[in-house]
């Protein structure tokens, strides 16, 4: 279980870490983020956040997956 737990850790950090569009925003916001003075600082940030928001609803379902994976026998 905690070595399954492992590998899927690995996968998801190599696919954020490789894919670029992992770090990418809507359309908009990043044309506007681009066009504006400060525009890289405030893209990382962008970026950043999405994640940030993004990190709750996954480790929620990693738990209840883990919780109905442990006990799906009993």
């Amino acid at each position: 279980m905690r070595r399954l737990l492992i590998i899927i850790l690995i996968i998801l950090l190599v696919v954020l870490l490789v894919m670029e569009t992992a770090f990418a925003q809507c359309a908009m916001c990043r044309q506007a983020l681009e066009t504006s003075a400060e525009g890289g600082q405030l893209a990382q940030g962008m970026n950043l956040a999405i994640l940030i928001l993004l990190l709750p609803p996954v480790l929620m379902f990693v738990g209840i997956f883990t919780l109905a994976y442990r006990y799906r026998n009993q």
